[in-house]
Parts: C-alpha cells; sequence; structure tokens
C-alpha cells in the first residue's frame, strides 16, 4: 500500500486530491502542542475512508505527561485510526535515552489501549538493544537520494539491516515525493502491512507478541524478500540482485542456506526466521 505523512507544513492539503491508500498525521508534540491543521486533516482523512494514522513527536519532556497529552488529543479518533511515536533528535532533548523512547511507548500503549507504531531513521534501529521496542510494529525511513519521486513498488534500503526488527511495517523513503493534487513536497511511506492488519491495530484488537515474520516463498515480491536477499548475500549465500523478488536464485541462494542449517524447504517460514 502507498501512503503519505504530513503535519502543519501540509496546512490546507485537500486530501482528496492527492492519491494515497493511507495517511498519517501529526498530532502532538511535547506535552502542549497541537498540529494547527490536526483535526481538519484527520477527519478529512476517515471521511474519505482512508486507512488513518496518528502521531506524537517526542521531545523528552517526560514520557507519562507527553502520552497522556497524545491520548487526549486522539481520543475522539481511537479505534478509527493507528497511533505512533516519532523518535527523531531535534528537538528532543531525550534522544540519546532509548530507554526514554521505550517508556513513551509503553505509556501511549497503557494510555490509549492501542499498539503504537515506533518511527525512526534505519540508522538508529541499529544504534541499541531496543529491549522492548523491538516488540512494537517498526516505521522507519531512509533516503538514497534527495530527488523528487512519485511511489515506487520497492524502495531502496541499505545492507545493514533493521537492528533487532527483521523488516518494518512501514517505511519512508522519500521526503521530496512530488504527486497529483499537491504542488509542494511530501514524505513518501510503503506499508508492508496488510489494510486489515491496519485495521486490527486502529482498532487494538492487534497483539503485540504475535509472530508477524511472513512466510516467503518462490514468486513472493517485497521488503522481507529484500532484507533476506541482502542477508544471504553478505553470509555467502549468492542470491544476485537484492530486487525483492523470490526468484529462482534466490530460492537455491535459499535452500543452501537452510542446507547449512541442517534444514532443506525451498521456502522461509519461522523455523528459517529463527536461525537470524
Amino acid at each position: 500500500m502507498n501512503g503519505i505523512d504530513i503535519s502543519g507544513h501540509q496546512n490546507g492539503i485537500d486530501l482528496a486530491k492527492v492519491p494515497c491508500d493511507f495517511v498519517i498525521i501529526k498530532a502532538t508534540q511535547g506535552t502542549t502542542f497541537i498540529s494547527k491543521d490536526f483535526k481538519r486533516q484527520v477527519e478529512q482523512a476517515l471521511s474519505l475512508g482512508k486507512l488513518t494514522g496518528v502521531y506524537h513527536y517526542a521531545n523528552g519532556s517526560g514520557a507519562a505527561a507527553e502520552a497522556i497529552h497524545f491520548a487526549n488529543t486522539i481520543a475522539p479518533y481511537l479505534d478509527r485510526v493507528i497511533v505512533c511515536l516519532d523518535w527523531e533528535g531535534e528537538q528532543n532533548s531525550q534522544f540519546a535515552n532509548y530507554h526514554y523512547c521505550e517508556d513513551l511507548l509503553e505509556a501511549i500503549k497503557a494510555k490509549t489501549g492501542h499498539i503504537p507504531f515506533l518511527y525512526m531513521s534505519k540508522s538508529v534501529c541499529r544504534q541499541y538493544a531496543w529491549e522492548k521496542a523491538r516488540n512494537y510494529p517498526l516505521w522507519c525511513a531512509q533516503y538514497k537520494k534527495q530527488a523528487p519521486t512519485t511511489y515506487v513498488d520497492n524502495p531502496w534500503t541499505d545492507g545493514k539491516g533493521f537492528g533487532p526488527w527483521n523488516v518494518p511495517d512501514i517505511y519512508q523513503y522519500s521526503s521530496v515525493g512530488r504527486l497529483a493534487g499537491y504542488s509542494k513536497n511530501l514524505d513518501l511511506d510503503i506499508a508492508y502491512i496488510t489494510a486489515d492488519d491496519w485495521m486490527k491495530y486502529a482498532k487494538g484488537t492487534q497483539d503485540i507478541e504475535t509472530d508477524t515474520r511472513p512466510t516467503l516463498k518462490k514468486g513472493d515480491r517485497g521488503e522481507a524478500v529484500r532484507a533476506w536477499q541482502m542477508y544471504l548475500n553478505e553470509n555467502g549465500f549468492n542470491c544476485g540482485n537484492a530486487d525483492g523478488i523470490f526468484g529462482d536464485k534466490t530460492e537455491k541462494a535459499v535452500m543452501k542456506y537452510q542446507q547449512a542449517h541442517g534444514m532443506e524447504s525451498g521456502y522461509i517460514g519461522p523455523l528459517t526466521w529463527n536461525t537470524i
């Protein structure tokens, strides 16, 4: 699914004119700030039937207080939107303290009754152990180059992995997206979860302990396939270009990898995932 994320910088954007399967909207920051166009943006997105998310930008002013402010602001829309935490260095006094981020995730879950997605740069995924955050769905960002682009099916990512996460649930790959219906830059995202999964998170029915690692087989496409291709190449099981397509060469590389681990099926299921 293709989508965008917006904030007060996109004040007045008409979501009826912009093609997107989903939209994630900035709601709050810190303990007092509310994005100036939040109410109109979220209500338009929902009225259009868009899959909708809302996010809080952490500033380090107190995990409990930040979570309360976020929860109170988005209360009218809970059960219809996914909730997200934006973890960035700018205007965040606690950015070097990843435990604060994990405390804030848990506080948001407690205050909203919903499992928040965690947004951060891909490089930050690898900086810490993320003992608690690893159990939350990941929305991460990485850009290959800053050139205007429309949606792409298989966005570039480096081969360095996502830390304790196997793959992201949502991936932001450009901050200079250009789409019909809006003349300025947009953040572009691709979601690797289904619309049904999105709504399970929105309704608070998704289980945080659920193993969401997909079973991958010949013919499959996507970020999970590409992540495995990069992992296989890095570990000497050559599958060629990491293009996100599970073809013949990838299948052969998977089988060689499995043979090295005492199994052989040709597809990637729970047993194979557990070897990494």
